[in-house]
């Protein structure tokens, strides 16, 4: 017997598995995850306001922010 195909975006899907639905729980563990990964009292970056001159570089200020060594880690 055949399965229907159904055409999704770029992809084909076959049978009719479900995409998972977001709930407190998912949502939970993922804000948990987060906070383990940035450490204690570390924020994701520094509060205040910037000037930058262009995108770029704001860009560039942004990626060296978020990719910086936690200082907290062992």
């Amino acid at each position: 017997m055949l399965r229907q195909m159904q055409t999704k975006g770029y992809m084909k899907v076959l049978g009719r598995r479900r995409e998972p639905q977001p709930n407190r729980e998912n949502m939970e563990a993922i804000q948990k995850l987060a906070l383990e990964l940035r450490g204690p009292r570390r924020l994701f970056l520094p509060k205040g306001v910037y000037r930058f001159k262009s995108h770029e570089e704001a860009d560039a200020w942004l990626m060296k922010m978020l990719t910086r060594p936690n200082p907290a880690s062992p």
